[in-house]
């Protein structure tokens, strides 16, 4: 059977191919490169199906659910965020589409809840970048790495330490910023022939796969040879806990973001108010090691992917999908959504009432 990979092509967040990078981890091979954003125009020339993980945040262009059926899917490491445009995913034909499924492993607490309320069946499954395993012949730089973090949290951080501190940025717009180790690491293996993510002008992200996980590669064994990673990305502190170097969360409101809340007995954690003020004590230059437990969840998703690919070898070969029924298909969901962003407009300046809800 062939196998795709679901990619965000126009991500401007490194933390989506950090996700893309570990689920491909799980791939016998990887076939085809499939956009998130697009996974219901998504075909194959043979009418072949292909088989992937739906894992990862989904969805931006909400009108563009549920996904082809040329795709075969196992929804793992699955997090939908609730209200606003995404509660489209759970309306009429995209519900019934999720519950087909015999049940959907959740990335976190809150999706489970979300899905279970829909008479879906689900479980938590934890997120695929608690899968990573430490990288051989790592070097151990001993630098504490400042992710993404305000000039105040920086600045506290390095009044803290004796340490060499180094600054990080997950936006693929600030690549400039990154280590000289990590761009050596990408120049050196990023693979000739590459693979294609088609974008659209603008967006920072490099124009090929291969690049885009060097880099991933790159900025994972970076964190890995650091003595302490301090962050507020989610895709940050995971990873970090599973190649095992200490790492420390601060973000505001982390008790009540779902997004956060389910990992947090796992991670050194605080908000920056009570590590400020000294009600968090944190001893930088001797960080306390990760809680540790998170274990559980990348031999979860482990157990998932193997049945999943097992089954998908054993499968007998399904007949080829017909494209042209597929395509008259397309076609008129296409013009369905012209329709609604035609029709749901402002009477006074004749534009969509909520663009963003009108994309596909």
């Amino acid at each position: 059977m062939k196998y795709g990979l679901i990619v965000y092509f126009n991500t401007e967040n490194i933390g989506d191919d950090i996700q893309s990078c570990a689920m491909a981890n799980f791939l016998p091979h990887v076939d085809y490169l499939i956009d998130r954003e697009h996974l219901d125009s998504f075909y194959t020339p043979t009418g072949e199906k292909v088989a992937a993980i739906l894992g990862g945040w989904y969805i931006h262009l909400s009108l563009n659910w549920p996904p082809s059926p040329y795709l075969h899917l196992l929804p793992l490491s699955f997090h939908l965020t609730s209200g606003g445009k995404r509660s489209i995913t759970l309306t009429d034909y995209g519900l019934e589409w999720l519950k087909k499924f015999v049940m959907i492993g959740c990335r976190d607490e809150g999706t489970v809840r979300l899905l279970e309320s829909q008479g879906i069946v689900a479980y938590l499954s934890g997120c695929f970048t608690l899968t990573f395993k430490p990288f051989p012949n790592v070097d151990h730089h001993g630098k504490i790495v400042l992710i993404d973090l305000p000039e105040e949290m920086v600045d506290f951080v390095r009044k803290h330490t004796k340490k060499e501190t180094v600054l990080v940025s997950h936006a693929y717009k600030l690549q400039s910023t990154l280590p000289p180790e990590v761009k050596k690491f990408v120049a050196e293996h990023t693979e000739k022939g590459a693979v294609a993510t088609s974008h659209i002008p603008n967006i920072p992200c490099p124009p090929n796969w291969n690049a885009r996980r060097a880099l991933v590669e790159g900025l994972l064994r970076f964190y890995q040879g650091a003595s302490l990673i301090v962050t507020n990305r989610l895709h940050a502190t995971l990873p970090t806990l599973a190649v095992g170097t200490p790492v420390l969360l601060v973000s505001d409101n982390i008790q009540s973001n779902y997004r956060f809340s389910t990992f947090l007995p796992y991670v050194n954690n605080t908000t920056p108010e009570d590590l400020f003020s000294g009600k968090y004590a944190f001893n930088f230059d001797e960080p306390k090691a990760n809680p540790g437990g998170h274990e559980k969840f990348a031999e979860r998703i482990r157990l998932a992917c193997a049945d999943f690919v097992a089954s998908c070898e054993s499968a007998p070969v399904a007949p080829p999908i017909d494209f042209e029924t597929w395509l008259d298909g397309q076609k008129r969901a296409t013009r369905l959504k012209q329709l609604m962003r035609n029709l749901a407009v402002n009477a006074t300046n004749n534009k969509p009432i909520n663009a963003s809800l009108y994309k596909f």
